[in-house]
């Protein structure tokens, strides 16, 4: 009798351990992107750049259509943090690597541009990754945020890229936070 209520023992418990792992394993996960929690504003402003909307340091590559800076001075660090948040929630969505924000430069279009004067930052994994993407014109993966202006308010529309997989996504995000998927803020009321 005590061998039969043991075995009923061991397989209850059995039974319930299997049951309270599935239980765990199939309640969802937060996003890691999520969980970053960043910083919404700050002391300076998102953009410190001077008269005729073009920075005060020197830029650090001229193209036809482009001009490059370091975001360094720029762009504000708890801006740059929103953005790299922000960003990696788009890349978790698409099965592409995380930013930390440091590897980021400042495009700004030049009269020759499609857009002059449009205010672009640029993400990037890692400075090697920055590099040959800026300067060597190889961006295999990219990730973009133009800044565009509805009236008195910044909209931000991201951009993300990888060729080898086809991958084009698109993401508007308002100035009250507003989520647009699959489309840039040009479209966006």
């Amino acid at each position: 009798m005590i061998n039969k209520f043991c075995i009923l023992m061991c397989l209850f418990f059995s039974f319930w351990s299997q049951a309270d792992a599935q239980t765990k394993a199939e309640t969802p996960n937060a996003s890691r992107a999520i969980l970053a929690r960043p910083p919404q504003s700050g002391k300076e402003p998102m953009l410190l750049l001077g008269p005729k909307k073009k920075p005060y340091s020197e830029p650090i590559l001229n193209t036809v259509k482009m001009d490059y800076y370091d975001c360094d001075g720029i762009v504000a660090p708890w801006f740059r943090e929103l953005l790299a948040a922000e960003m990696n929630y788009f890349a978790e969505l698409n099965e592409l690597p995380f930013v930390k924000g440091d590897a980021c430069v400042v495009s700004i279009g030049t009269t020759r541009s499609l857009t002059p004067g449009r205010v672009s930052i640029h993400l990037y994994t890692n400075a090697t990754r920055l590099k040959a993407c800026v300067h060597n014109e190889q961006c295999p993966v990219f990730r973009s945020i133009s800044l565009i202006a509805k009236g008195e308010v910044l909209y931000r529309s991201y951009f993300l890229s990888d060729m080898s997989r086809k991958l084009i996504a698109q993401h508007c995000v308002t100035d009250k936070g507003k989520l647009h998927s699959d489309t840039t803020c040009y479209s966006v009321p």
